[in-house]
């Protein structure tokens, strides 16, 4: 089959596309660079690290504080999110699919949204000179990440790896897994994945463009002034985030201890790898 955008469409497009910004706008971009890819030896993985590259120079620009290479660095970031959309469209067409690619895409993730929380934070101190924007830079990329849920997987995987650990009391897991639902709905129980409308805007790739915005508004209005010292709207954007992002994690660190969602989601993988191994 010939890599025509047509074809190309009908093979790796998804059949549901969950965010808007990929869904109406992303894609009908990603599909020309996949076009490109497919008809080269670059593998999906190959695509995948070079968004991630394009996604750390976007960070690294952010930091200097000069609003030409903060244009420049958001710019970088937009493309690379053009290019973490077709990695995958090229893993469809050239049947490169795997876990490890998954895990490459998320690790980039890991360093590439804290990373532009922080620059953010920091190239605003570069301009302005005020300690509470590298500040509020910090506690937005640290408490940007997702610490409740690295935590919990991070726990289920000692679980699995250390059973045999005589620290470890399994005996109540075998009665509570017997009264598990046959699909568990973490949802129900606290999903630490269920996000508000407000959340919205603090994940990505929505915080990255709400990013963009802002710098282009910085740009082309100069800045907001107030008591003769010029401030940019990144500096008010960076105060909201590493507020609300500090007390938003510590609420959903509160909610997956109150509600014991680590037990539960050991709970879930054991029920689901029995009746894995019970199907082969």
């Amino acid at each position: 089959m010939k890599p025509t955008f047509k074809n190309l469409k009908r093979v790796v497009r998804k059949s549901y596309e969950p965010e808007p910004y990929a869904r109406y706008i992303v894609r009908h971009l990603s599909i020309l660079f996949t076009w490109i890819f497919v008809r080269t030896p670059i593998s999906a993985n190959q695509v995948t690290i070079l968004q991630e590259v394009l996604g750390v120079t976007g960070v690294v620009l952010l930091a200097f504080g000069k609003i030409n290479l903060s244009l420049l660095g958001v710019a970088m970031l937009q493309l690379g999110y053009i290019l973490d959309c077709s990695d995958g469209e090229v893993a469809r067409w050239k049947n490169q699919k795997s876990i490890n690619g998954v895990f490459l895409d998320l690790v980039g993730h890991l360093i590439i949204i804290p990373g532009y929380m922080f620059s953010l934070g920091f190239g605003v101190w570069m301009q302005t000179g005020r300690i509470e924007a590298i500040i509020a830079g910090f506690l937005a990329a640290l408490f940007g990440l997702r610490l409740e849920r690295h935590t919990l997987l991070s726990i289920v995987d000692t679980l699995v790896t250390d059973a045999a650990n005589p620290q470890y009391d399994f005996k109540h897991f075998k009665e509570k897994i017997k009264e598990l639902p046959d699909s568990p709905d973490m949802g129900s129980a606290g999903s630490i994945g269920r996000r508000s409308l407000i959340q919205v805007f603090f994940r990505y790739p929505d915080s990255m463009n709400v990013i963009t915005v802002v710098i282009i508004l910085d740009f082309l209005i100069d800045t907001y002034k107030t008591g003769g010292i010029s401030y940019p709207i990144s500096y008010f954007l960076i105060l909201i985030y590493g507020s609300v992002l500090f007390f938003g994690r510590l609420w959903q660190i509160r909610k997956v201890f109150k509600r014991g969602l680590v037990e539960l989601r050991y709970l879930q993988i054991l029920k689901i790898a029995r009746e894995i191994f019970k199907e082969s």
